[in-house]
């Protein structure tokens, strides 16, 4: 290699080296620098160095932070407040992070490459992990559940049909993940879904349950009133007689166990029944009260007809359910063995 060359090469090397150096010292002189299109959220901090966009971040950001967070969950509410929990924005780590996005590459691609990324970070946040794991923990608390097959009861004389649910299970890491970028939002609704995920199906619906008890029996001795239902619908009313004071009509929840067409009166052994005390009254005779149909549901106490229609409508029974004798007969073709049976 000719002198001259060797001159050319050494020049080369040399303007190399210098260009090398020129990018490491204006790349360290805007290390404190925040790259232009570097964003906090919404908030632009490009350009900025860390006092200047602590600042900025600062004015936007810690009042958002102070917003109270609500989870829903179906028609529930969770209230998150960030005084409870010590949540504040950590300023000088949202700035930092900030900075080292767009610090990211080698100094050349930052300096010759214009020095401008077009990027975003989350504000960073600040709060006490034992008191917000502790709000989650009353959180899974109230919504985690297990299966719930559906049910009927009877309350104020009606019946209430429970419906089945799903067994869930609240996603903890991800209700924990997205709570804080929600807390950590500039602007847009601080409302979020608590995520569940589905465990276990119930074994029994509503639908099934209609479908096993096509009629129920509902009992209020406090309005003297029998509520039959079909398919767990009310489809009649029938008024009656319940038991009087002293030996009024035991409430609880039966099923027809007997069922007879024109009963005798197997007489109970207790003091009421006087002289006719233990004996069987056969049917069509005067002193049996039972008439037209017979429908047992609980040690001793049924439903039955009554020739008395002036004792409806009140508590004259010695603890059976009277009913007219056309609608006893009515019921009666209606309901068969094992019809539940609420009395109230």
């Amino acid at each position: 290699m000719s002198r001259g060359a060797w001159i050319a090469v050494a020049s080369a090397s040399s303007l190399l080296v210098l260009l090398v150096l020129a990018v490491v010292i204006i790349d360290a002189a805007n290390a404190d620098r925040i790259a232009d299109g570097i964003r906090v959220g919404t908030i632009d901090v490009g350009g900025l160095d860390k006092t200047a966009a602590g600042k900025k971040v600062t004015a936007a950001l810690a009042p958002a932070v102070r917003r109270p967070v609500t989870l829903t969950y179906r028609s529930r509410r969770y209230v998150l407040r960030a005084d409870r929990v010590r949540m504040r924005l950590d300023v000088a780590g949202t700035v930092e992070a900030a900075r080292r996005r767009g610090r990211e590459g080698d100094p050349f691609s930052r300096v010759l490459g214009g020095g401008e990324v077009d990027a975003s970070v989350a504000p960073r946040l600040a709060y006490s992990r034992p008191a917000l794991q502790a709000f989650l923990d009353r959180v899974v608390r109230r919504v985690d559940r297990p299966a719930r097959d559906a049910d009927i009861d009877m309350r104020n004389g009606r019946l209430v049909r429970r419906h089945a649910s799903n067994g869930v299970e609240v996603r903890r890491s991800e209700l924990f993940a997205a709570l804080v970028a929600t807390a950590g939002r500039v602007s847009g609704p601080r409302t979020l879904k608590v995520p569940v995920t589905v465990t276990e199906r119930p074994d029994r619906t509503l639908a099934d349950l209609a479908h096993r008890y096509p009629t129920v029996i509902g009992i209020d001795r406090d309005k003297k009133v029998l509520r039959l239902y079909k398919r767990l619908r009310l489809d009649h009313r029938y008024p009656i007689a319940v038991g009087r004071q002293g030996l009024e009509s035991s409430p609880g929840r039966y099923k027809v166990e007997e069922k007879v067409v024109n009963p005798a009166w197997h007489v109970p052994n207790s003091s009421w029944a006087g002289s006719l005390a233990g004996k069987t009254i056969p049917a069509g005779d005067p002193q049996n009260p039972l008439v037209a149909r017979w429908m047992g549901y609980h040690d001793g106490e049924g439903i039955h007809g009554t020739k008395d229609l002036a004792s409806l409508g009140q508590s004259a029974s010695h603890g059976c359910i009277r009913m007219a004798p056309d609608d006893v007969k009515q019921l009666y073709s209606q309901v068969k063995l094992g019809t539940p049976v609420f009395l109230q």
